[in-house]
């Protein structure tokens, strides 16, 4: 093509042509997918984040995960997994005189797990998605799994004649199915 048959190309450019041109290539970015020994080590999520896998050797018990979840989950991929996951914070604060708690303020909201800011790897355990490692406190690192939350913020301020603290906590949700088994043992 000649430089002026390029100008014309150009000029005469819709922006559907740029929006097709565009989702055209979206196709190929969403499909990036790196795997390893039949395991998937890296994916981008259809949200446009990288995503890496790592492998969990613990028991599933240890992360919190029934039967009922593995049957669930079972032949999905990660990221149709991600969607049952989500992650929610509370921001709990206290002010103590001589000991004792005198006003608590507990804030809750979630966010799915394939949104949440904090997420650095995600836990596999046989194709199945049983936890997170997120940002932690003072920049550190936390295996975060249902009913083992991670304390992602703390600060004391103890002037004398009381205590000021300040600690946040991110908890990992399993939501899409009921527990009968589980909600029993709780009550």
């Amino acid at each position: 093509m000649s430089n002026d048959g390029f100008k014309d190309f150009i000029k005469n450019l819709t922006a559907a042509d740029i929006m097709n041109d565009y989702g055209e290539q979206r196709d190929e970015w969403e499909t990036l997918l790196s795997v390893k020994d039949g395991e998937v080590v890296h994916f981008r999520h259809s949200n446009g984040r990288d995503f890496f896998c790592e492998k969990y050797e613990g028991e599933y018990a240890d992360c919190n995960v029934i039967d009922e979840m593995l049957k669930f989950l079972s032949g999905k991929t990660i990221e149709q997994q991600m969607e049952y996951y989500y992650v929610t914070e509370s921001r709990s604060f206290y002010n103590t005189a001589y000991g004792k708690i005198t006003k608590e303020n507990l804030r809750k909201f979630a966010d799915k797990l394939c949104d949440y800011e904090g997420v650095r790897t995600l836990l596999v355990k046989e194709r199945i998605l049983v936890g997170a490692k997120i940002d932690a406190m003072w920049g550190g690192e936390g295996k975060l799994f249902r009913k083992k939350p991670v304390c992602t913020y703390y600060a004391s301020d103890n002037e004398g004649s009381g205590t000021k603290e300040r600690e946040d906590n991110a908890h990992l949700m399993f939501v899409g199915i009921d527990f009968p088994s589980e909600t029993a043992k709780e009550e």
